[in-house]
């Protein structure tokens, strides 16, 4: 199955390095109108916009925070595509003095973020004539 991403609005979480940032670059490069890199922290995504201009907006969003994904899904209401990518991993064993807190962080991010992300765009996906909620799962040592 194809999709064209030209031409296309696309928002892809994580974008600020790794697979992220790859997939943000990609994109611009096959076309997209605009993506927005959704990203905690505004300023790690200012060698994107260097790079590509105004066809790169940063928008926060933490995947632990539902109200950062509300207000995201606000200021982003021409969506076509989204690409939620971020994600955590804390490696542990389940007899360490962390193990609950770290199995309850992964689960805020890398599950219930999941579910707020498709919970905030889909009725735009849907008004906008539908589109693509991709989930990417990779792990990545966080802190």
């Amino acid at each position: 199955m194809n999709y064209d991403i030209k031409d296309k609005t696309i928002l892809v979480t994580g974008a600020n390095r790794g697979i992220g940032k790859a997939i943000v670059e990609s994109f611009i490069e096959h076309g997209a109108a605009k993506v927005y890199a959704a990203v905690r922290q505004l300023n790690s995504v200012s060698s994107l916009v260097e790079q590509y201009g105004l066809r790169v907006v940063p928008i926060q969003v933490d995947l632990g925070d539902p109200q950062s994904i509300v207000a995201a899904a606000q200021t982003a209401p021409d969506v076509q595509v989204v690409i939620n990518n971020a994600g955590v991993f804390q490696a542990g064993t389940p007899l360490a003095e962390n193990a609950i807190a770290a199995l309850e962080f992964q689960m805020n991010i890398n599950v219930y973020g999941l579910i707020y992300m498709a919970q905030a765009f889909a009725p735009i996906l849907k008004a906008n004539g539908g589109g693509v909620f991709a989930q990417i799962n990779s792990s990545c040592k966080c802190s």
